[in-house]
């Protein structure tokens, strides 16, 4: 299939030129990382994860702009295992595609359809499902970054349509999680897990840091359960939490057990921003401890 762009001329530019600039400026933005990445033809290939948020550029581009910096220091991946929230809750509570390629205004980013495969075999919860993928944003928003850094990388998108906190459900995760780690470290095949999410959703600005920083200190301990745990006993509004519990699950497979949080703002941080009703944004990174 050919998944078309969704929400370019909404969330991003609808140009390839207007859009590059618009990349370009959020990687130079006072809130961003204040340089234009330079992507490492030997890097490290050290990174394992990255979690980043999927508003329209203008509000949370700068902090996409700080993932996708340490992505293009530690070298392109082969493959980027891409994890986001289905906001319509359309299709199969956990929805993939392994076959076809998603398109921008930058060009198309092929799947992965070998990888895509391996998951589905592990884990036969996910199911294959286009409908869930058509009309979210999560995932899409990240690939003009990702043409940006990594421009030969492939995909496997995954949505996550339901939100629960159970036992059963934990399972679930974990076991995506084991079978996703297993997919990880792979010297002659690299690949990254990038776990799409906002953080508190329309509420005052202090509260939002309050309570975002809740979360992010599950993040950084790369704690998928107790993130879940906090999330929903305290009623944090945090869209991308099962696609994000599931890389910190996938993460301490691995034996890493510390995040880095590269930056937290809100949408009232910005210019012209309501700091009454917020969104929260962060952008974190992971690397292998070996």
């Amino acid at each position: 299939m050919i998944r078309p762009p969704a929400v370019a001329g909404m969330f991003y530019a609808d140009t390839a030129a207007e859009l590059r600039e618009e990349i370009r400026t959020c990687f130079l933005s006072p809130l961003g990382p204040g340089r234009l990445p330079e992507t490492a033809a030997n890097g490290k290939r050290a990174l394992r994860g990255l979690m980043c948020p999927h508003a329209g550029y203008y509000y949370s581009g700068a902090a996409a702009a700080h993932a996708y910096a340490r992505l293009a220091e530690d070298g392109a991946p082969e493959t980027a295992i891409l994890m986001g929230p289905n906001h319509r809750a359309i299709g199969a509570p956990i929805a993939i595609l392994s076959r076809g390629v998603f398109r921008t205004p930058l060009g198309e980013v092929p799947i992965d359809t070998s990888t895509a495969e391996t998951i589905e075999q592990l884990v036969p919860v996910v199911r294959e499902d286009e409908n869930a993928h058509i009309p979210e944003h999560s995932l899409e928003v990240q690939l003009p970054f990702l043409q940006t850094v990594a421009p030969k990388a492939r995909i496997v998108p995954i949505v996550f349509g339901r939100v629960y906190y159970d036992s059963e459900t934990v399972e679930v995760l974990k076991a995506l999680g084991k079978a996703l780690a297993s997919l990880l470290g792979d010297p002659a095949y690299h690949r990254v897990l990038i776990a799409s999410t906002d953080l508190m959703h329309y509420v005052p600005r202090d509260e939002a840091y309050r309570m975002d920083e809740i979360a992010l200190q599950a993040v950084r301990e790369v704690d998928g359960e107790r993130l879940m745990e906090e999330v929903f006993r305290r009623d944090i509004s945090m869209c991308g939490v099962m696609p994000t519990a599931t890389m910190l699950f996938a993460l301490r497979e691995e034996g890493i057990t510390q995040g880095e949080v590269l930056c937290h703002y809100t949408s009232g941080d910005v210019p012209g921003g309501d700091t009454r009703h917020v969104v929260g944004y962060a952008a974190c990174a992971f690397y292998a401890t070996k």
